[in-house]
């Protein structure tokens, strides 16, 4: 056996029952590499700070129940939300209660509770009695975790902000989006308007007077050549008038929208006592309902015809005109007070099928899924009355 220091053996505590510096070194040592890993496993749990609180939370709770083989952990915030790993041992309330009530940390047989500043407490349950490194980890981490959980809950409140002004952003450029494409649809539409005030006080009413005139001709009994010439001439300007309207009508589409069936009366109207010794009536009843520009544009050509009839061929004074809203229709009548006969004009009104003003308003009343009738008025002449259903398409499309 090789010669032996016996100072060497008296520091490492070799042949002595007596504690020695390196039993102590090795016991440090241990407990210092326990405390790093421990530091090393926590340290990786709180960088999932970005995660929210909750994760933050749980991943804590799952590092400590790890590392101390601990039967359970309960992490118990102030909002009375727990975060637990394990069943909870019986003494566990009792801990916790002191633990709160001290401040401090609190280490019984097999459990140890340390106080998280301002967040809570944090309750480990050991298999063995708590080693003197095992409080102050504790410590160590529920210091950290309390920073942590700021950080956590102050990153998640930045992240719901940057979601919200995402999202305001975005409602906003919608908003920008349709407030240009209104501003476009709006200047289309004044000009449209514009447009269709000019035809309408130009051109529509240059050729209703031309049309007037040639009446007026065609009854001077002119020689049978010029009569022709005077009615062909008559009815292309008529025709005129008609694509004109619908010209109009097409440019005119907003506007229409905005004054109504009314409106459009009220003009019409208007431009029949300028061009003729008429009284033109007009009268409006009911809850006005929002009709598309094809029911106006077929229901102001029935009106037109109506009155462009009672003045060619009835001789009549005056003309009424009425529009009356129901839940589910709208009725047009023109009456006038003209040498009519109701029963003829009805039956040329339902056999008639050459073209003519009595055909286009029987077809225009069908193509709107309506009636025509010819009834006698009471106080002479006749009365032309127009039925027209207004359905829930109808109306969504106005």
């Amino acid at each position: 056996m090789p010669h032996s220091d016996p100072w060497l053996e008296r520091l490492t505590g070799v042949r002595s029952s007596k504690p020695s510096f390196y039993a102590e070194w090795r016991r440090t040592s241990h407990g210092l590499d326990r405390a790093v890993e421990a530091l090393r496993a926590i340290s990786a749990a709180l960088c999932t700070t970005t995660s929210g609180p909750d994760a933050l939370c749980d991943a804590v709770v799952g590092a400590l129940a790890r590392h101390f083989g601990a039967p359970a952990v309960s992490l118990t915030l102030v909002a009375r939300r727990e975060f637990r790993r394990g069943a909870a041992p019986d003494g566990f309330a009792g801990l916790r209660h002191r633990t709160c009530a001290e401040g401090a940390p609190v280490a019984l047989p097999g459990m140890v509770g340390v106080p998280v500043p301002q967040a809570g407490t944090l309750l480990v349950a050991l298999r063995d009695e708590a080693d003197e490194s095992d409080v102050p980890i504790l410590q160590i981490v529920a210091n950290q975790l309390a920073v942590a959980l700021e950080n956590a809950c102050l990153y998640e409140e930045a992240h719901q902000r940057t979601r919200e002004l995402e999202e305001r952003n975005r409602q906003l450029e919608v908003a920008h989006r349709r407030l240009g494409e209104a501003g476009q649809r709006q200047l289309l539409s004044q000009e449209r308007h514009r447009i269709a005030r000019e035809l309408h006080d130009s051109v529509a009413q240059h050729l209703i007077s031309i049309g007037m005139n040639l009446e007026w001709c065609r009854k001077q009994e002119p020689s049978p050549a010029v009569g022709r010439q005077v009615a062909v001439t008559k009815e292309l300007a008529r025709s005129a008038l008609t694509q004109m309207r619908a010209a109009i009508f097409e440019l005119s589409e907003l506007d229409t929208q905005r004054s109504g069936m009314r409106g459009v009366l009220l003009d019409l109207a208007r431009e029949f006592r300028a061009i003729t010794p008429l009284r033109v009536r007009l009268r409006v009843c009911g809850e006005p309902a929002a009709l598309p520009l094809a029911t106006q544009h077929a229901l102001f050509h029935i009106a037109q015809e109506a009155m462009f009839n009672a003045v060619r061929h009835a001789a009549a004074r005056g003309i009424w005109v009425s529009l009356v809203y129901h839940p589910v229709s709208v009725v047009l009548t023109v009456a006038d007070d003209g040498t009519g006969d109701p029963a003829a004009i009805q039956r040329r009104l339902t056999r008639a099928v050459a073209p003519g003003g009595l055909v286009n308003i029987r077809e225009r009343a069908r193509e709107l899924r309506g009636v025509a009738r010819v009834l006698p008025r009471r106080d002479g002449g006749i009365r032309v009355r127009v039925t027209v259903p207004v359905t829930v398409e109808d109306v969504g499309d106005g």
